[in-house]
């Protein structure tokens, strides 16, 4: 009885003694990640496990791409990606989408969860050729693929081609704002709007409206600390709303304008999208 006593504390430990090592590998990957650089990303990705699930291998899939402005893949039925704004670690985008086929499972799951991760702004990590994809519920890891070379082709497989490059230059254009931060509420749904002068700008998220002074430099705005808003009697989640679009744009945030008319500005821990008011 005594001996069986000893085997099972033995036997204990060294199970122990396992979970205390995977736990300290686990730490000292997560001590060795960096956040990478634009070019340190870009290219193909072979999906290695998504919510710790690790992917099957079917010729050239499941697989994800980014480029400067985009990024998309497949997981071996539907294609699938969006227009993106990559800075600060994050990955922000626009509106995510793709072909329409049903697909079996487990393709169907895999494809809701790249999808809602996307849209959940989340965080890009580098560990040598390994990168890791986190946000609120989700996660996906890759191994790179392709040497970091090039793509020939957007990885956004619902992008309109274009062949002039697309300015960046946001003085004397109006916006119709699509989201921010994924919610729609507002008082004056027919009017969500964002309007840059040479250097001022105005907006409508949800209820108030917000105006300052701004300065573009580069992709990112410098907007003055000084934000001014309308008074309004404002609902709970529109002024909710209307707060993360002050702090929005109080953080100085990074921008893009897409190919195809799209607005993305993403800063501290929001995201607005829009599209070119017409």
């Amino acid at each position: 009885m005594r001996t069986l006593a000893c085997l099972l504390l033995m036997g204990l430990a060294a199970c122990n003694s396992q979970a205390d090592q995977q736990t300290g590998n686990a730490a000292a990957e997560a001590d060795r990640e960096t956040v990478p650089a634009l070019e340190d990303i870009t290219g193909r990705w072979r999906i290695t496990s998504i919510d710790g699930e690790t992917m099957p291998v079917s010729g050239s899939e499941p697989y994800l791409a980014f480029s400067a402005d985009a990024a998309g893949g497949s997981v071996g039925c539907n294609s699938f990606g969006g227009t993106t704004l990559y800075a600060q670690g994050r990955i922000a985008v626009h509106s995510w989408g793709g072909d329409a086929m049903a697909c079996i499972e487990p393709l169907g799951k895999w494809e809701n969860t790249i999808a809602k991760l996307f849209r959940t702004y989340p965080q890009v990590r580098l560990s040598g050729d390994r990168l890791r994809l986190s946000a609120r519920d989700h996660e996906i890891e890759l191994t790179r693929e392709d040497g970091a070379q090039p793509l020939n082709r957007s990885p956004d497989p619902m992008r309109i081609p274009v062949s002039d490059p697309v300015s960046q230059d946001l003085a004397n254009t109006e916006w119709t704002i699509r989201a921010l931060d994924g919610e729609t509420a507002s008082s004056s749904p027919g009017d969500r709007h964002l309007r840059f002068y040479a250097d001022t700008w105005q907006g409508l998220a949800s209820c108030a409206t917000l105006f300052g002074t701004y300065r573009a430099d580069g992709n990112r705005l410098s907007v003055d600390d000084e934000i001014s808003a309308t008074e309004q009697n404002c609902r709970e989640d529109h002024a909710a709303l209307d707060t993360a679009f002050d702090e929005l744009m109080r953080d100085d945030p990074h921008y893009l304008i897409g190919p195809n008319g799209e607005l993305i500005i993403a800063g501290e821990d929001h995201v607005l999208t829009g599209d070119r008011a017409r």
